[in-house]
């Protein structure tokens, strides 16, 4: 089972002592997994420590495969992102260092308190030994509702930051000492990938506090944009680049094959998983493969085939089906608690206390890295007889892009109060300038540094309680290779293709689960021609029993924890008449009342299940 790890580093050791001990006795409810929490470590000095938050597992995952970037010492978190640095020659004063990759997969959260930095892997640890718990930030509560999680480096708890992409700090006698900081934030800025420093402040929460730095150049098309003549790799080809990529994957996956153990493949019938298939099967990686879905639907039958290929066992799993019933409190409240407050429950990310695991699982999760993120549905690939028509034009581009990233972040400010609307429109304003200046360029950012870096760090958080997950593709050398080819290959999909032909060349003219390849039929829910049906999603197509529920969580359970102090009332109470028509943004509006109320700390009592028809 993983743990979570806090550290302090104080001014004075009477105010790590104190923040020490109050970060020993959190409040079990607060946490997802069972204590307790000890100290691992004290500096000579007393001004540093170092804690862990339960059971189980080794310090540090040097040999993790989405790039953990610790040292591996026995002060190292689960996914070596924290870790005490060596002592300053004759003082005997020790850093406390944190580091995250190029995606943040594995986050670090850091929160300044009077004469004391605290720097952790859990936000909720870190708030709750800052005194913040219970001091929401109204941005995220925007953002949730809008794209659904967390911008920039907002989490649920005001003052509580997540550290920036690729960043390295160290923090020594309460001070940030490697890392400048613009007056006042208390968020360190982007150190290495500057060219990112701008737009990672966009969605923070921070915009117009001097965080804005270098914009792209005025003139000219952006760089990686289609229209940029690329040079970042004069003379090379994208068989070349696709090579890299692949080779990359490989080397990412190859350690793996010494651990002893088969890894289970989530395999779907899209792009991405078959991906992570081959790269195991090419690294010798034993491996089995599992889909969830009906025995019909797409993804089970092309997910079939692509293993039958690579001659690998594959595993079926049936979901929900109309008429069974469902713990919908139970499963609102342990979203919070596992995801740190930063996902809907909507999504199916886990409970809390579950049963050791032993089985590594993987999955393709990451892959719109490959294809330039948001880019990829804005640059339009419309198909016709002969194949894939050229792009669209840069106008027409640009249009998509800009109503794409209102999609993305503003579909629902309708359910906001007029101020809290206003100041988190404002924090995407660096987001609207850099769209003006490079429409593309700035969807590849924007997934790199928000969908990546934020929703699937969530995601892995929750995901890592349960089990031994591995997600190459967020894997820092799969991502700069990736991200190093003109981003035209990407959001084409050559590159992707390019790929999956160097891994595994009889993979190559498998059809997309519901979408034919070039000259080839689709493949439909029954497996035969002709579009794929829909599944029934129950989180979709819930019936009165649930409505009803919804509506009465939300409007109790909500204004007593401060929800309609952000959300406009009138504006939900419409959203929840049934029946609900925008059944994600219930799910969001139940979340949020879980999590600003506290409820969530009732995770673990039992609750009704209630019928989903």
């Amino acid at each position: 089972m993983p743990y979570f790890t806090l550290a302090v580093s104080a001014a004075l050791p009477e105010r790590c002592a104190m923040l020490t001990d109050r970060a020993r006795i959190a409040d079990p409810a607060v946490m997802p997994v069972p204590g307790p929490a000890t100290v691992l470590w004290r500096s000579p000095d007393g001004r540093a420590a170092v804690l862990r938050w339960g059971v189980g597992g080794e310090a540090g995952r040097p040999g993790a495969v989405t790039g953990a970037v610790g040292p591996g010492a026995t002060t190292a978190s689960h996914a070596g992102t924290i870790w005490t640095g060596d002592p300053t020659p004759g003082s005997g004063r020790t850093p406390v260092c944190a580091r995250t990759s190029v995606t943040r997969v594995d986050p670090v959260y850091v929160v300044r308190v009077p004469g004391a930095v605290i720097v952790a892997d859990r936000a909720t640890w870190a708030a709750w030994t800052a005194g913040r718990l219970d001091d929401p930030d109204p941005l995220h509560v925007c953002a949730l509702l809008n794209p659904g999680f967390p911008l920039g480096t907002a989490t649920p708890f005001a003052g509580v930051s997540a550290l920036s992409a690729a960043t390295t700090l160290h923090v020594l006698n309460g001070e940030l000492t490697s890392i400048p900081e613009p007056a006042g934030t208390g968020v360190p800025r982007l150190a290495a990938y500057p060219e990112l420093a701008w737009r990672e402040a966009a969605g923070s929460g921070l915009a117009g506090l001097g965080l804005a730095g270098p914009e792209p150049a005025a003139h000219g098309p952006a760089a990686g944009s289609p229209d940029h003549p690329s040079d970042t790799f004069p003379g090379r080809t994208l068989s070349d680049a696709a090579r890299a990529v692949a080779e990359a994957l490989v080397a990412t996956v190859a350690p793996l094959r010494d651990t002893g153990e088969t890894v289970e493949l989530s395999l779907t019938g899209g792009k991405d998983s078959r991906l992570i298939a081959a790269a195991l099967v090419t690294a010798g990686v034993p491996v089995v493969a599992r889909t969830h879905g009906f025995a019909d639907h797409p993804d089970v039958v092309v997910a079939a085939e692509i293993a039958q290929r690579l001659r690998i066992e594959h595993l079926v799993r049936t979901p929900a089906a109309p008429g069974q019933e469902v713990d919908v409190l139970a499963r609102i409240r342990a979203t919070v608690l596992v995801a740190d407050g930063m996902l809907s429950a909507f999504e199916n990310v886990g409970r809390p206390d579950p049963a050791a695991s032993t089985v590594i699982t993987a999955g393709g999760h990451g892959g719109e890295l490959l294809r330039g993120g948001y880019a990829e549905t804005a640059a339009g690939k419309p198909r016709t007889g002969g194949g894939l028509r050229a792009a669209i034009g840069p106008a027409r581009q640009a249009m998509r892009s800009a109503e794409m990233f209102r999609r993305l972040t503003a579909k629902h400010l309708g359910l906001l109060r007029r101020g809290p609307a206003a100041s988190y429109v404002a924090s995407l304003a660096p987001w609207s300038t850099a769209l003006a200046r490079g429409p593309l360029p700035a969807l590849d950012d924007f997934y790199l540094v928000n969908r990546a870096g934020r929703w699937s760090a969530a995601a892995r958080q929750a995901y890592l309680i349960r089990e031994r997950l591995e997600q190459p593709l967020f894997d820092d050398r799969v991502v700069l290779a990736a991200r190093a080819v003109p981003l035209a290959d990407r959001v084409s999909g050559r590159l992707s293709a390019a790929v999956l032909a160097e891994l595994c060349p009889a993979l190559s003219d498998v059809p997309l689960a519901g979408k034919p390849a070039s000259g080839q039929p689709a493949v439909g829910a029954d497996g035969a021609d002709g579009a794929a049906q829909p599944p029934f999603d129950w989180r979709r197509q819930y019936g009165e029993v649930i409505s009803t529920f919804m509506r009465g969580y939300i409007l109790d359970v909500g204004a007593a924890g401060g929800l309609f102090d952000v959300v406009s009332r009138p504006a939900a109470e419409k959203l929840l008449t049934p029946p609900h028509a925008d059944r994600a943004s219930v799910w969001a509006l139940a979340t949020l009342a879980c999590l600003l109320s506290g409820d969530y700390r009732r995770a673990r009592e039992p609750s009704p299940h209630l019928s989903v028809s």
